[in-house]
């Protein structure tokens, strides 16, 4: 393989000080772990070079090697802080890099690990590609990820691992032409706005998800370039945005002026939980959260109506086998936690001929109440998904089933699908047979459900 590094990772060595009787610092965690994913998404660790200097202190030579392999590196990581705008040698590898590449934007990735405003960044790098390894407090302080060492329970921290990852090992096998692996195109591509510091990890779960089913996002960047969104937008069939009550300087607001004057059709999201009605809410934010194309639902919701809009609807072959299990009635109930996976499991069900009835989790209690009711009374299976929702919620649910089912003629069937860390469940109904999922719920429930209902 190439001694040229497809990653050099710049970095202050003032960042990598281990604290709290460590005996590794913050840098040397995180590249292990961004190695580890990388080597994943690679296939084996040598399917790529990653040059990290570990000999240097903040004050020893530069050796020429360093400036060669910083110049012909194909991809620049930087540990974006206080300490690298401090850093002589820092900047150094920056030009150096800038020296030899014109395209930046596909070859520089910038990790923030704390909060810089934007005109104190370097101007080559306010528009390029970040991931921000920090979190805002209530109190408005800004604490780094996975600080000083990161532990598993630290979810953001490896979520924004794991997009990085993505990213970087895409770039190298675009970049490299020896080894460079044919990349799907994309099926479509929306336009995700970018968003401030409080929705930015959802919009990065978006994003991946929406990658999952072929759909490329614009910008890459979460920067609020207005300047390069018409021109983006011409390569996007949607626009996508998500919405909080931060007013931003108005940005939101120009957003969606200009994708309603480009006539793209418009997916807004909020959470439903979202109190704007107050005085701290400018009256401008306040209209565009009650417009009509915004939707207030769960995130996984909102990502489904994305992806239903964007792709086109598969074409039923002319010779499609007959459907023979319509006069069956399922009931797929969920909690509104599990309510995406429950409306994947009711579309592939429809395919194989059943006929479906879901909960409703929109509108007046009483009408959510009804759906659930008529659930139960009509239903000939009762499919339950018991994934991410409490146990307390579920055994609500099959309290209310029994009591719904005890005054039918005919009773139905009683199928639970159980995610394998699940707690147990107190309630259990006669004749109700539970399945555990193995991290693939659509097709493994599937399969179990046609044994169970075609048996």
């Amino acid at each position: 393989m190439s001694d040229v590094a497809d990653i050099f990772v710049s970095f202050a060595h003032v960042d990598d000080q281990p604290v709290a009787n460590q005996q590794q610092g913050w840098i040397t965690h995180f590249t292990n772990d961004l190695r580890g994913e990388l080597n994943r998404r690679m296939g084996r660790k040598d399917n790529y070079h990653f040059w990290k200097d570990f000999r240097l202190k903040g004050n020893d030579a530069v050796t020429p090697e360093i400036e060669q392999q910083v110049t012909q590196a194909n991809t620049l990581v930087i540990l974006f802080s206080t300490g690298w705008m401090a850093s002589p040698w820092c900047q150094r590898e920056l030009e150096l890099f800038q020296s030899s590449h014109p395209d930046l934007s596909k070859r520089i990735f910038v990790i923030e690990l704390e909060r810089v405003a934007m005109l104190d960044k370097p101007v080559i790098i306010r528009d390029l590609l970040n991931y921000p390894f920090w979190r805002v407090t209530d109190k408005d302080r800004v604490r780094q990820l996975g600080f000083p060492v990161p532990q598993a329970t630290d979810s953001a921290y490896y979520e924004r691992l794991v997009d990085l990852s993505h990213d970087l090992a895409n770039a190298i096998k675009s970049l490299r032409a020896s080894t460079a692996e044919p990349i799907e195109a994309p099926k479509a591509t929306v336009y995700v706005a970018p968003v401030n510091d409080s929705l930015y990890s959802q919009r990065q779960s978006v994003i991946s998800e929406l990658r999952q089913f072929g759909i490329e996002s614009l910008p890459r960047a979460n920067s609020h370039k207005v300047a390069d969104m018409e021109t983006l937008l011409t390569q996007c069939s949607h626009f996508v945005q998500l919405l909080d009550a931060n007013y931003t300087m108005g940005v939101p607001y120009d957003q969606h002026f200009i994708a309603d004057a480009a006539k793209k059709p418009i997916l807004q999201w909020r959470d439903p939980k979202l109190d704007y009605s107050g005085g701290h809410v400018p009256d401008e934010q306040r209209q565009l959260l009650g417009g009509k194309t915004v939707i207030a639902a769960p995130l996984s919701d909102f990502i489904r109506m994305v992806r239903e809009a964007v792709l086109p609807k598969p074409k039923q072959p002319d010779d499609e086998t007959p459907k023979v299990n319509g006069a069956q009635m399922v009931f797929v109930h969920a909690a509104q936690e599990d309510y995406g996976r429950a409306d994947s499991l009711a579309n592939k069900l429809c395919d194989k001929g059943f006929s479906v009835v879901l909960p409703v989790y929109q509108g007046k209690p009483e009408r959510i109440r009804t759906s659930i009711e008529r659930g139960y009374q009509r239903c000939d299976v009762l499919l339950m998904l018991y994934l991410q929702a409490s146990p307390e919620i579920v055994d609500e649910f099959l309290y209310d089933a029994q009591a719904a089912i005890v005054r039918r003629e005919s009773k139905p069937r009683i199928l639970i699908c159980q995610d394998a860390q699940a707690e147990g469940l107190s309630v259990r109904l006669h004749g109700m047979k539970t399945w555990v999922c193995h991290n693939n719920f659509d097709e493994h429930c599937l399969e179990q459900f046609l044994a169970e209902v075609e048996a």
